[in-house]
């Protein structure tokens, strides 16, 4: 994942000092078409394939992407027919 920035010069200059000696940006733009569901923190999106499913794995703590689904706690109603 790649992110662009730009720095602007205004004539006012806002701001706290601070002991740190980082630069914190606080507005960010993401052009459409650069994120991609695996570049999220908790997403694992390794073995992605045609049909597979997402689930979340409490155990890592983090969403997978799988073809089989074998959870106890899962429950799939699909309304009246």
């Amino acid at each position: 994942m790649s992110i662009k920035a730009k720095v602007r010069t205004t004539g006012r200059l806002k701001g706290n000092a601070n002991l740190q000696q980082e630069i914190v940006a606080t507005t960010m733009k993401i052009q459409a078409g650069e994120l991609r569901l695996g570049d999220l923190a908790d997403v694992n999106a390794s073995g992605q394939s045609d049909g597979v499913m997402m689930i979340y794995d409490a155990t890592a703590g983090e969403y997978k992407v799988t073809t089989q689904i074998q959870n106890e706690n899962l429950n799939i109603i699909g309304g009246t027919y």
